[in-house]
C-alpha cells in the first residue's frame, strides 16, 4: 500500500481560498479529503463533486470551541455538518482513548488520521478495536505547518517521495496554499493584522501571498504527480481497500 494520498484542513479558511484549492483538484481531476470545521457556500460546492472529494470532519475538542461545550456536542455539531462522514482529523490532533470510544459508539465514523508521524516509511493502516468495533488509524506523513517549522524546509515532492515505501498522506491548509506559505512568520504577522481571517477578502490576504517554493509550490507538484500517474484515493478508499479482502488487505 504506497499510495500519495491529498487531505485537506479547512480550519475555518476564507470562502476563497477553499475555492482555489477545489478549482485546481478539479481541472485535474484528482481527488481528495477535506476535513471540515464549519459550512459555507464553498465547503456546499465542494458536495457537488462526491466522485472527487469526500468530506470528512475536523472537530475542535479543544476548551473554548466554537462546536461546543462538551465532547459530545462537538461530535454531534460536526457529524450535523456532515452527516455522511465516515474519517475525522481532530483539530490540533486532540485525542484519548474515552474519546476514541465515544466516536465509534455515536457517529458513523470508521476511520480516523489523527496520528502524525512526519516523513516516517512504511506507514500502513492500524485497527484500533473497542468492544468489536475497528476504527481504522491512517497516519499521516506530511503537514505543511510542520513543514514551516522545520530548521531547512524542504518543498520538494521527490524528496518527500524518497524516503521509501509505504503511504504517504499529505495535509494542507486552504490558506496556506493560497498564501504559498513558506514560514510561520508571515503566517503570524497575518493573523496579528488581519483580524478574523475566516472573512477576510482576497484584498486583505493578497499582500502576504509568498512567491518562490513553498506550500502552494509543493502542493502543484503533489497534484501533478496523482494526474500524472492517473490514480488518486481519498481516506474512504484507503479504507475499503483494507477492509475489503477482493481487494488485497495488505498482512
Amino acid at each position: 500500500m504506497d499510495d500519495v494520498v491529498l487531505t485537506i484542513d479547512i480550519d475555518w479558511a476564507p470562502d476563497f481560498t477553499i475555492d482555489f484549492v477545489a478549482e485546481q483538484l478539479i481541472s485535474r481531476q484528482v481527488r481528495a479529503t477535506w476535513f471540515v470545521t464549519h459550512m459555507s457556500p464553498a465547503i456546499a460546492r465542494l458536495k457537488q463533486y462526491p466522485d472527487l472529494f469526500e468530506l470528512g470532519i475536523h472537530p475542535n475538542f479543544l476548551s473554548g470551541s466554537t462546536h461546543g461545550n462538551t465532547p459530545d456536542a462537538v461530535l454531534h455539531h460536526c457529524m450535523t455538518l456532515v452527516p455522511e462522514a465516515s474519517s475525522v482529523r481532530t483539530h490540533m490532533l486532540f485525542q484519548s482513548t474515552l474519546l476514541l470510544r465515544q466516536i465509534l459508539a455515536q457517529s458513523t465514523i470508521t476511520t480516523d488520521v489523527s496520528l502524525f508521524l512526519p516523513g516516517t516509511p512504511h506507514i500502513r493502516p492500524v485497527e484500533w478495536v473497542c468492544r468489536r468495533r475497528i476504527l481504522l488509524r491512517i497516519p499521516y506523513f506530511w503537514a505543511d505547518d510542520f513543514e514551516m517549522e522545520r530548521n531547512i524546509p524542504c518543498w520538494r515532492l521527490a524528496s518527500h517521495l524518497g524516503v521509501g515505501k509505504g503511504l504517504k498522506v499529505f495535509a494542507f491548509h486552504p490558506l496556506h496554499v493560497y498564501l504559498n506559505s513558506a514560514d510561520t512568520e508571515i503566517y503570524q504577522t497575518l493573523k496579528h493584522r488581519v483580524p478574523g481571517i475566516s472573512e477576510a477578502s482576497p484584498d486583505a490576504l493578497n499582500p502576504y501571498v509568498q512567491t518562490g517554493e513553498g506550500t502552494y509550490a509543493l502542493f502543484k507538484e503533489v497534484i501533478a504527480y496523482l494526474a500524472a500517474h492517473g490514480r488518486s484515493v481519498c481516506i474512504q478508499d484507503i479504507y475499503n481497500q483494507w477492509r475489503n479482502p477482493g481487494n488485497g488487505r495488505q498482512p
